[in-house]
């Protein structure tokens, strides 16, 4: 069974949680408070039997075992809670996102700066990367 998941506040229940935009965190949801339940004791009676000597003997028979107390108790479900990112945290994501693509392809800037690839070949990727640059410097700002 997969874990109901709330908003921060535990009082609307979410089935579409962007993890792009926020992430999940687990929790407890109160249900019930369960009462004392009290001691039940056993239900039994006397057996006597009698032997041929004159002898006797009795013994308890238990017909009902006993139920000891059970103290009051509080039942909990297993959550998550849906926590949105804020604007920062969504800017530092996209910045590192921006920084992996720019790694991935510097190998491709070593190999134009070594004259490996021609200018026409590295132009698309040249105006890309700079595209990328001017997006984290806009991040950055906001960070």
């Amino acid at each position: 069974m997969q874990m109901r998941v709330f908003n921060a506040e535990k009082t609307t229940e979410l089935f579409d949680c962007d993890l792009e935009k926020g992430h999940l965190i687990s929790d407890k949801l109160f249900i019930k408070r369960h009462p004392e339940e009290p001691e039940i004791p056993a239900v039994k009676h006397r057996e006597v039997k009698n032997f041929p000597n004159g002898g006797a003997s009795a013994e308890w028979v238990i017909d009902v075992p006993a139920v000891p107390a059970k103290p009051a108790w509080d039942e909990y479900e297993d959550i998550q809670i849906y926590i949105p990112y804020s604007e920062q945290e969504l800017a530092r994501i996209e910045i590192c996102t921006l920084k992996g693509k720019l790694s991935a392809t510097d190998y491709q800037a070593i190999k134009y700066a070594e004259g490996l690839i021609p200018e026409e070949e590295y132009a698309p990727i040249k105006a890309e990367r700079q595209s990328w640059r001017d997006r984290i410097n806009e991040l950055e700002e906001i960070t």
